[in-house]
């Protein structure tokens, strides 16, 4: 199934391909937030999950904008 990493690793990790600024973290336990995003180990998938729960912005591609 892959590798688990924490959420802040997985949101880097994304960061290389696209310009996402996760606004509202509504995916991800509130109650224990840092826990939550900062040391529980997940899968991708449910990263993507999360961060579709969740209010983001979305700019564009940073290869999109290396090539102009």
């Amino acid at each position: 199934m892959g590798e688990k990493k924490t959420s802040a690793e997985w949101y880097e990790n994304l960061q290389k391909f696209y310009d996402i600024t996760i606004m509202d973290y509504d995916g991800w336990d509130r109650s224990n937030f840092d826990y939550s995003f900062y040391e529980e180990l997940i899968f991708s998938d449910e990263f993507d999950r999360r961060l579709g729960l969740s209010t983001v912005i979305s700019k564009d591609t940073v290869s999109g904008r290396d090539a102009e």
